[in-house]
Formats: structure tokens, C-alpha cells, sequence
């Protein structure tokens, strides 16, 4: 679905129509980061607005999807868009 956000939503009329938009992991996870940082990604814990894409750690075989690091020195911690939301804490798939 192109230009995933809160557009995205408003287009959503039908059953039909929210089955396709949340079909995968993938696509509700871009359209959570359009909707929690709406002008690019931000360090919940210093607010710095550059950070790196790591590639995950194996959590028991599952790897972590969309796993950032703040690019401040000082801060460098690791966030995912679910960090400090309701969210964060859940094994559910954002599907779900």
C-alpha cells in the first residue's frame, strides 16, 4: 500500500480493505514507525534523531525485525517502535 500512514487508515472502509493493509508483519510494522515517528525515527530515551538499522539478536531463535541503535554516543541505546509503548513488552505479532 503506498504512502503507508495515517492516510493508509482513513482509506480502510471494508473488512476486505484492513485484511490487505495489515496482511503481513512487515507492513504493520512500517505503518506503526509512519505512525510513532512521523518525520524519521527518534531515540526514546535521549530524543537524538540519528540512529543505525541493526540486524538483530537471536532471542531464542527469533530474530528482531527493525532493531535501531541511537547514534549519539553518549546514548547508544537500542530501540525497536514498539520501545515504551503499550506494545513493548507483548510476544503478540502486530498483526494481532
Amino acid at each position: 500500500m503506498p504512502g503507508m500512514g495515517f492516510d493508509a487508515l482513513a482509506r480502510i472502509k471494508t473488512v476486505s480493505d484492513m485484511t490487505e493493509a495489515f496482511r503481513s508483519e512487515e507492513r504493520c510494522r512500517r505503518l506503526l514507525e509512519q505512525m510513532v515517528w512521523p518525520r524519521g525515527r527518534l531515540c526514546p530515551v535521549c530524543g537524538y534523531r540519528e540512529s543505525m538499522a541493526l540486524r538483530g539478536r537471536d532471542c531464542g531463535g527469533i530474530r528482531r525485525p527493525a532493531l535501531y541503535q541511537c547514534a549519539n554516543p553518549d546514548c547508544r541505546h537500542q530501540f525497536t517502535v514498539t520501545t515504551r509503548t503499550p506494545l513493548h513488552a507483548t510476544k503478540l505479532p502486530l498483526r494481532i
